[in-house]
């Protein structure tokens, strides 16, 4: 609905007042013509009326006319009641005065309306050009992530006791060998076993775990063992590490960094070797039977040797990292002392500075189906 006024024909015009009725007039008349006698006549007539009823004439030369006649009071009171007849009947009356001009305008048709063009408005002032805004903060720089909470049993904490494998999986790979799928599906029962021991989920291997190499695959396990404790894992396997690893391997001990990438700084390393039915093998050894009485030469009677490789396997927890990473390296080998088993190691380093090159890394893991 618009703002605009709504025209009507409701307006009055204003009314003029009637002139006064000619009958009162003639009524006044009417009621003086039964009063009798002159001295009557003569107060409603006026003085010309009674010199015409009885009073002589003289001519202006000074002589005497003669007396006319004398009319009786009634002929004249008729004659004048006559006269006066004639002269009101036939005196006009007066033109009304004309309508007086309306105070209110009449309003417009409604058609006219209508029709009537818009009035035009001002155009509005053009906006003022606005200010530029103010240039926007830089964005703070993200804080690292909080650590994720760890779950299991994680350094310094150790299980209470080893965990003979069951099934017994060291017969079986024996049998049908390290890789054969009988072999793995053993291996993985007795480790998911004792994983549910530390109220952790089974372990989930990529998708393409039978052609890793030996390396890759205890890799792979370890930062399986570590992201689902909540450790961070280690980014990849570095050639020269490699170098190391394989050779120990071969020689049937423990590794040790020797070549150093370029660019690279060895903040703490360590290291673990193992005689066993493959790296899935190596793997339940070192984390779940390492205790006191289990093959763990380093623990013997329960020295200080005990989950030795359990603990080097899930140390450098975020905290002891700080900004530092950790990298691996692996070998494994089958030299006769170890017959019939494979010897497997690992070298763990927390680094400085990117090598130039991964061998493999654990992003390709997870995009294989680790986790």
């Amino acid at each position: 609905m618009t703002g605009e006024p709504v025209y009507t024909d409701e307006i009055r015009s204003a009314r003029r007042t009637s002139r006064r009725p000619a009958s009162r007039t003639i009524a006044r008349f009417g009621l003086m013509v039964g009063l009798p006698g002159a001295s009557i006549l003569a107060a409603t007539a006026g003085p010309a009326t009674v010199a015409a009823a009885g009073s002589k004439h003289l001519h202006h030369d000074g002589h005497t006319s003669t007396a006319s006649r004398t009319e009786s009071p009634l002929v004249a009171m008729r004659r004048i009641l006559e006269e006066e007849a004639a002269s009101t009947t036939t005196t006009t009356a007066p033109a009304p005065p004309p309508p007086p001009t309306p105070t209110t305008l009449p309003s417009p048709p409604i058609a006219a309306v209508a029709a009537a063009p818009t009035p035009r408005t001002a155009p509005a002032p053009a906006p003022a050009a606005p200010r530029p805004a103010p240039p926007k903060p830089a964005p703070p720089t993200p804080s690292p992530p909080p650590a994720a909470p760890t779950v299991g049993i994680v350094p310094p904490a150790n299980p209470a006791a080893s965990l003979p494998p069951s099934p017994q999986f060291e017969s079986i790979c024996l049998a049908d060998g390290a890789m054969s799928a009988l072999c793995v599906a053993s291996t993985l029962q007795a480790t998911d076993s004792a994983r549910a021991a530390e109220g952790i989920g089974p372990m989930t291997l990529p998708g393409d775990y039978a052609t890793l190499t030996p390396a890759e695959q205890l890799f792979v396990l370890t930062d399986i063992e570590r992201v689902d404790r909540g450790l961070p894992p280690a980014v990849g396997l570095v050639s020269e590490f490699n170098q190391d690893a394989q050779a120990a391997a071969q020689a049937n001990t423990d590794p040790s960094p020797g070549a150093v990438p370029p660019g690279v700084g060895i903040l703490r390393w360590a290291s673990n070797w193992g005689e066993n039915a493959g790296a899935l093998g190596s793997n339940y050894g070192w984390m779940y039977d390492d205790g006191p009485g289990s093959g763990n030469v380093a623990c013997g009677s329960g020295g200080g040797g005990c989950w030795g490789h359990r603990d080097n396997i899930l140390g450098f927890d975020a905290a002891q990292l700080g900004g530092a990473t950790l990298v691996m390296g692996a070998g494994e080998a089958a030299p006769p002392a170890a017959s019939p088993w494979m010897s497997d190691t690992e070298l763990f380093a927390v680094i400085t500075g990117n090598p130039a090159y991964y061998v493999y890394t654990w992003a390709q893991a997870v995009t294989a189906g680790a986790r």
